[in-house]
């Protein structure tokens, strides 16, 4: 009788255990995607602000996603960009602060 409940727990308990890991992987992977795409998007929105003359309003915002990035298992490719982007942001506030733009 144990034995048939053993087979039984270990039967319905491996798909359950799988769909768990699976669900949290997926999770990451979206969460990482989600981050990325904010990221870029936000990056291009402040880059077309300072083309009309306006300060970059997306920095917060950035370093927030990046985070949730980076937690997730992001790669290098957007921390250039986000390395890049706090550059040209330092700059441009200076510039936008002096009366340059």
């Amino acid at each position: 009788m144990s034995e048939s409940i053993v087979i039984a727990l270990i039967t319905a308990g491996f798909p359950v255990i799988a769909t768990a890991i699976t669900a949290y992987f997926q999770y990451r992977i979206n969460a990482r995607n989600a981050a990325k795409q904010s990221i870029l998007q936000m990056i291009a929105e402040d880059q077309l602000a300072v083309l009309y003359r306006e300060m970059p309003t997306n920095y917060q915002n950035i370093l927030h996603e990046y985070d949730i990035y980076a937690k997730n298992g992001g790669n290098s490719y957007v921390k250039k960009k986000v390395d890049e982007y706090i550059a040209w942001f330092d700059k441009t506030e200076k510039e936008m602060s002096r009366g340059k733009r």
